[in-house]
């Protein structure tokens, strides 16, 4: 499925804490007491503890506001796998948290394929593979997407192409994290896609069709970011193809280990 382009007023993800942290006073997620057993045992009561001290009430205003906005409740969603296919509850423990709080349903009729986990690999392998998702929408109520962390925003954008592929509508986004822990804006903005085209010329839109099939309107401003890094299409080619090759090692070794 294509990568849709973004809106130009969509929001910034809403942001509760840092992913990691070196003050010791600071509130992040990667070094909460309960994170290994959120993340990586599916403890829901470790998630839900771990929520309650990290979210923080400016998100929750933020949320509030996109209901004001819309005229109505959304539904939360999260890029969440099948039980047997993941241990990490800290996404849909995140969409379930503000369920509650918000008097929001909580959709978890969609599923991400997991062929592979993308938490350790780098940048490159986030942009060369794509998430994909299978399941039904609702197309009468507004979506809000949910994760534990945004770095590239990849899966965030994947989801929504996902939901409005199928009709639905997205209205905005948040996550327990993000590096810096402020919110981030995940949309590619003019000035970026200026400068994609100024540094980059005519070709981008084939080039990134043909590479990655999808326009480069598609990117996130972080994603972004990094395509406007590198020095021209010799590099840019290099990385992405580079990064799908290691995408491709690791569902190996995941399809073999089964």
């Amino acid at each position: 499925m294509d990568r849709v382009a973004w809106e130009g007023d969509f929001p910034d993800v809403f942001v509760n804490c840092k992913w990691k942290s070196t003050d010791a006073q600071s509130a992040c997620l990667k070094d909460h007491a309960l994170y290994s057993a959120a993340k990586g045992q599916r403890d829901m009561d470790a998630a839900f503890d771990l929520l309650d001290d990290l979210i923080v009430e400016g998100t929750l205003k933020n949320l509030r506001a996109l209901e004001l906005k819309a005229g109505g409740k959304p539904k939360l969603i999260a890029p969440a796998a099948q039980i047997n296919e993941s241990n990490n509850a800290l996404a849909v423990g995140y969409a379930n948290w503000l369920g509650h709080q918000l008097d929001w349903e909580v959709d978890e009729s969609v599923y991400q394929m997991k062929d592979f986990s993308k938490d350790k690999l780098d940048a490159w392998v986030r942009i060369a593979h794509r998430s994909t998702f299978y399941g039904e929408i609702d197309k009468k109520t507004p979506y809000v997407i949910v994760d534990d962390v945004i770095t590239l925003g990849g899966t965030l954008a994947d989801l929504r192409s996902f939901i409005l592929g199928k009709g639905g509508r997205v209205i905005g986004m948040s996550t327990i994290a993000s590096k810096e822990g402020t919110d981030v804006q995940i949309r590619l903005n003019a000035d970026q896609e200026a400068k994609l085209e100024k540094q980059y010329g005519s070709d981008l839109a084939k080039f990134c069709d043909e590479l990655l099939s999808f326009h480069y309107r598609g990117f996130t401003g972080p994603e972004a970011a990094r395509v406007l890094g590198c020095s021209g299409y010799v590099d840019l080619r290099k990385k992405i193809v580079r990064g799908r090759d290691e995408g491709n090692a690791s569902r190996s070794k995941k399809q073999i280990a089964r």
